[in-house]
């Protein structure tokens, strides 16, 4: 199904009313143009240090204790609340920029300035993987979900446009230090404004700090769909971190553009990201992402391999302004994709992963770029870069339509049904879709027999509409109605059936077999506690 104008704007603006929702996207807002300004900052301190060669050692000394570290960091992310995990971050990512700040003004040697930036990066890998978990628990709706998302999009896309400019003319005014010194002041703001934002309560287990990170690799493992995903998005950041450094010297080798070369041609990636970000509205509201994915993918990497034929400024920053729409659809598709694909619990833990293999690939196509530049040239990287993963995608094309099925939107009556059930209200929207989508419709006429007491249960039963009678040895216990559910003890005790239900009337019912029942409501922290609580009071007045 799709939406109309009149019904995603009304989604959007359900964001912006929401407070929680608000507040967390004017922090990413604040956020992303000062982290995309940092690292032109820290790539042209490395050039002015030592050229090209230097640009690859600053990202490996940046970038790869990041990548083995963002899956511990962002753990914090599922460990506290996310509210106060995302303030943490931020302020964390202050102090990092104000101690670069410092050592820059002080022109201590760049293995220092190399080991505070890395700091820089570490704490920035806590933020991203924190913000995209905790939209869904803000987030009141799916539709609302897939609006929060485009517009992150859209802040990324201005920030790919705002951070290079940014870092032009604070650059120009006194350096890279000024640039992590703005950063420094505004990150401890916005840590600030966060620490307001108050989230839907999450239960946590913990199991010590290697335990809780690597459940994002075991949800990853369980999950071959978010792990196709996973891989496309290191594969599209491989290709950002080689064009950050072939922007570089496309500007300065090739085109001949000056000290604000590499700044406005990375700006065209932004404005081209900003319009494809106002072009993903169309996407609320989808059952279907897999074609906005492709074409994401596709828009990113055909123009990029195209700048190897121009020979002026002028067609190379319409093409890259292109590249800067798909990565728009892109980014959009894959995270929503991945929020509805993986249980919210681990969800932050899910994203660190993304957020170690996505700086592991910025490294590479870092380090890479520079070699194959000198190896066979710029022409051939250009085309190299833009068109590896288009490739690929042509070869995964059917699975990746099959994670888009499996993560279609479910029938909203299904969800407001589970939303409006005390056994899984606590779950978020992400995972409440995911039990919806797994809802078999069944109906009964009065009479029939629903359960019956002594048989092996093998399913759970909630009902839509109608009513049914439970009774135990012949004895009536309780009428139940819509809302009401029965047969999870059979299921969590793995007993034979403890009563008879029975349908009054006829009635439609929504049924859950084993497996999924008891990931829906074991997998979770909140639903488990849900359900002892509910079991208890179940069992206290004798129903099944």
């Amino acid at each position: 199904m799709s939406l109309g104008v009149g019904d995603t704007g009304r989604n959007i603006a359900a964001v912006l009313k929401n407070r929680g929702l608000r507040r967390a996207l004017l922090a990413f807002a604040v956020f992303r143009p000062t982290e995309s300004a940092q690292w032109i900052a820290i790539l042209v301190y490395a050039y002015g240090a030592g050229g090209t060669k230097e640009m690859g050692i600053a990202a490996v000394a940046l970038l790869v204790p990041t990548a083995l570290s963002a899956p511990f960091v962002a753990q914090v992310g599922d460990r506290i609340h996310r509210e106060r995990a995302l303030a943490l971050g931020y302020l964390c990512l202050g102090v990092a920029a104000g101690l670069t700040a410092a050592s820059l003004a002080l022109s201590l040697p760049s293995t220092v300035v190399y080991l505070f930036a890395a700091l820089v990066n570490i704490s920035i890998s806590m933020i991203r993987p924190t913000h995209l978990s905790i939209l869904p628990e803000l987030a009141e709706t799916p539709a609302q979900l897939t609006a929060a998302n485009a517009l992150t999009s859209t802040l990324e896309g201005f920030a790919v446009f705002i951070g290079p400019l940014l870092a032009g003319v604070l650059i120009a005014a006194d350096g890279p230090r000024l640039v992590f010194g703005v950063m420094a002041f505004m990150m401890i703001a916005v840590g600030l404004l966060v620490l307001a934002v108050h989230a839907r309560a999450r239960m946590t287990e913990h199991h010590g700090a290697v335990g809780d990170a690597l459940e994002g690799f075991r949800e990853l493992k369980r999950r071959p769909g978010a792990r196709l995903l996973l891989g496309f998005v290191a594969g599209q950041t491989v290709v950002i971190g080689a064009l950050d450094v072939l922007t570089v010297v496309l500007a300065y080798g090739v085109l001949s553009m000056g000290p604000s070369g590499p700044g406005v041609l990375s700006a065209a990636v932004g404005v081209g990201g900003l319009i494809g970000a106002a072009a993903t509205v169309t996407l609320i509201g989808r059952e279907r992402l897999a074609p906005a994915f492709f074409l994401g993918v596709f828009v990113i990497g055909v123009p990029i391999a195209l700048v190897a034929f121009t020979s002026g400024s002028t067609a190379a920053l319409i093409l890259l302004g292109v590249a800067g729409i798909g990565k728009s659809f892109f980014d959009v598709t894959s995270r929503t994709l991945l929020q509805r694909s993986v249980d919210d619990d681990v969800l932050a833990r899910v994203f660190g992963v993304q957020e170690g293999l996505a700086m592991a690939a910025l490294a590479l196509g870092s380090v890479i770029a520079p070699i194959v530049v000198n190896r066979i040239g710029v022409d051939a990287a250009f085309l190299l870069a833009g068109l590896a993963l288009p490739a690929v995608a042509v070869i995964a094309l059917e699975r990746i339509r099959s994670v888009d099925r499996d993560s279609a939107a479910a029938d909203p009556a299904d969800v407001a049904l589970l939303r409006g059930t005390a056994l899984f209200a606590p779950l978020g929207p992400a995972n409440l879709e995911r039990v919806a989508r797994n809802l078999i419709p069944v109906e009964v006429a009065a009479g029939d027999v629903v359960i019956a007491e002594g048989d092996q249960g093998d399913r759970f039963y909630l009902i839509a509409d109608g009513s049914l009678e439970v009774s135990r040895g012949g004895t009536p216990l309780a009428k139940l109605g819509r809302g009401d559910f029965v047969g999870e003890i059979a299921l969590l005790r793995n007993v034979a059936r403890t009563a008879t239900v029975i349908a009054a009337e006829p009635s439609s019912l929504r049924a859950l077999d084993r497996s999924h029942f008891l990931a829906a409501v074991t997998g979770s922290p909140a639903g488990a506690v849900a359900l002892a609580q509910e079991m208890d009071r179940r069992l206290s007045e004798h129903d099944d």
